[in-house]
């Protein structure tokens, strides 16, 4: 994250590329909202919290709820703090204001995070589709709206993703093996990271196209680097979802010796 925002933040050239894409967004659109983006907000942060929290205790792993809620709380808690703290010098002539990083995305994928955490593992391939249409839908609308560049959407992959490397790094064992949380069919598992990889490489072609149309202008140039903006946003998310469901193995997990583990907390 601190590459990211030295480049694309602190330095001329990095914030008139992204300015470019702003460019492109209708008069009518710049900093509009939209439904989805308006369904985060502080009240449906704190609940979906309590839900998570709910979750866990009612699946006798009140220790893993508490922890997602950590993920939620504490991204959400980052990117507000990262927000003022990494400000936007004004150094291209830009007239947008300091947006770095979204807070929307950070706890779209957050919360996608979160809610894999507690849920089952049978169920995590219709969470994580689910979820991950969501997080994109999110980041993309940002861009579409003129609330957020590339960059801000980059920043929030990068703090939802290192609270759930912590908290699964020193938290509590989400996966212990038993009946009730049993793997389930492989099937849909592999149809999960089949998608995931084949929509992270349409959205980056999509946007290397774009790009490649921008710089030769074939077409509106802020129009095509808005798109190219919107797919390089749309894939960041999509390229950590699918880093965390392959690389984290959070819809797989060996059976585990229940007579070994310690009390459930």
């Amino acid at each position: 994250m601190p590459l990211v925002y030295a480049a694309a933040v602190l330095t001329p050239i990095g914030q008139r590329v992204e300015d470019a894409a702003l460019g492109g967004v209708r008069e009518s659109d710049l900093f509009g909202s939209d439904t989805a983006l308006n369904v985060i907000s502080v009240p449906v942060i704190l609940l979906l919290v309590v839900v998570i929290a709910a979750v866990g205790l009612a699946r006798r792993r009140l220790a893993v709820g508490l922890g997602a809620g950590v993920v939620v709380l504490a991204s959400a808690a980052t990117s507000t703090l990262v927000k003022r703290i990494a400000e936007r010098p004004e150094i291209a002539q830009s007239t947008t204001p300091n947006s770095f990083p979204s807070g929307h995305a950070t706890i779209a994928l957050a919360a996608l995070f979160a809610v894999l955490l507690v849920t089952p593992r049978r169920f995590r391939p219709l969470v994580t589709l689910v979820g991950t249409g969501y997080a994109v839908f999110v980041a993309n609308q940002t861009v579409v709206y003129g609330w957020h560049r590339v960059s801000d959407i980059v920043g929030a992959c990068a703090i939802a993703l290192f609270w759930l490397g912590l908290v699964r790094a020193v938290g509590p064992r989400v996966d212990r093996g038993e009946r009730g949380d049993r793997d389930g069919r492989r099937g849909p598992r592999r149809a999960v990271t089949v998608v995931l990889l084949l929509a992270t490489g349409v959205t980056l072609l999509v946007g290397v196209v774009a790009l490649v149309v921008a710089v030769a202008q074939l077409a509106d140039v802020h129009g095509a680097v808005l798109v190219a903006g919107r797919m390089a946003s749309s894939a960041s998310v999509l390229a950590v979802v699918t880093v965390v469901w392959i690389a984290d193995g959070m819809h797989h997990a060996a059976q585990t010796d229940v007579a070994a583990l310690p009390p459930r907390g």
